[in-house]
């Protein structure tokens, strides 16, 4: 299961945290799990 990302921001609005690196690492995560989801239902029929 893929963990929420925090992001927080500073007082002008711009986000602090998580770092570009963090965020694209996660959406990185996210897509590897759907392409194994999809692979295991292609595998079912």
């Amino acid at each position: 299961m893929v963990k929420k990302l925090i992001i927080d921001h500073n007082e002008k609005g711009e986000i602090v945290s998580p770092s570009y690196v963090d965020i694209v690492s996660k959406i990185n995560e996210i897509i590897e799990i759907l392409s194994i989801e999809k692979v295991d239902d292609k595998d079912l029929r």
